[in-house]
């Protein structure tokens, strides 16, 4: 008898339960992350939201990723605290610090839950947001890939805390975008 694989959903199950306004995305019918954007927005657009379907050898993933209507006019204002960005193989936190994606158990356990309470992360677990975007031409397997280190580090993380947590990831149109501080005039001399 075929053993069947455990199936996981994100944030939480309860956003699954009876929601006509959910769409599919099977990640393996898509080329690269261009075309995920493109087929996320059309989703959007419609008014529905686009859930991304993938599996790993032992795993089924239900992953409800946020995504913003390129047509519409609505300006979202994240905290910066609030969100880390996770763009090619790097994890960006809080503008300033650049970790490798190898770091994402540790990054994810201080911005989900922040035992210490560190100013960088998120305050706030309901708050805390991953936006995740890659060149348009990075491949399906390659998502996945990155998508399952995601989910895997999550789940353990998420085990050790009753199961409770929520993991929330808006796809990224456009690449994380540093802005850099000016550099302060010196002190008036007097």
């Amino acid at each position: 008898m075929e053993q069947k694989n455990a199936e996981f959903y994100y944030p939480r199950i309860t956003n699954f339960e009876k929601d006509s306004t959910l769409t599919k995305i099977y990640l393996d019918s898509i080329k690269d992350y261009g075309e995920l954007i493109k087929i996320a927005d059309r989703i959007a657009c419609n008014g529905k939201l686009p859930v991304l379907k993938f599996s790993s050898d032992k795993n089924d993933f239900n992953l409800l990723v946020f995504k913003m209507c390129s047509e519409s006019n609505i300006i979202a204002d994240y905290s910066g605290k609030n969100v880390i960005s996770i763009e090619n193989n790097s994890v960006i936190i809080n503008d300033q610090i650049e970790k490798p994606l190898d770091s994402l158990k540790t990054v994810l356990r201080n911005h989900i839950l922040n035992p210490q309470k560190q100013s960088d992360y998120s305050q706030n677990i309901d708050k805390a947001l991953i936006f995740y975007y890659q060149d348009s031409l990075f491949g399906k397997e390659e998502i996945k890939k990155q998508l399952i280190k995601i989910t895997t580090e999550f789940n353990e993380l998420n085990r050790k805390n009753g199961d409770s947590l929520p993991l929330k990831i808006k796809l990224s149109d456009y690449p994380y975008i540093r802005i850099e501080m000016p550099i302060p005039p010196p002190p008036n001399e007097k």
